[in-house]
């Protein structure tokens, strides 16, 4: 009787362990999404950040070179070249932010609202 006693204990223990395994891993893997979604999102935002300040600059020199040509009233051919290399630079810097950010947006959107707040507050 001892021995069933033992058994049926050992039964009940993997029994419960078991449960507590399907109840446990589920949560497991939601928040590991969560955590790959908050490093993207970290990794996305810190690429943003130096894409913007990129546009930013080349905006600066886009506007400087044009001051300069509009203060001399040169139309020099080397000057519009360059005018017309940064205005290039500042449209491609442009829409490399434009397109992280729209990574940005869809990964956000991808989560329910409720976990993203919660994990970035």
């Amino acid at each position: 009787m001892n021995n069933s006693v033992d058994f049926s204990r050992v039964v009940f223990a993997v029994i419960g362990f078991s449960a507590s395994l399907t109840l446990f891993v589920p949560n497991v893997k939601k928040w590991h999404r969560q955590q790959v979604t908050t490093e993207k999102l970290r990794i996305i935002n810190e690429a943003l950040e130096q894409a913007e300040e990129r546009v930013a600059k080349f905006q600066e020199r886009h506007d400087r070179m044009l001051g300069q040509m509009c203060s001399y009233y040169l139309t020099n051919k080397e000057l519009e070249e360059a005018l017309a290399g940064a205005r290039a630079a500042v449209n491609d810097a442009s829409e490399f932010a434009a397109q992280l950010r729209k990574m940005q947006l869809t990964i956000i959107s991808s989560f329910p609202g409720d976990q993203l707040t919660k994990s970035q507050a």
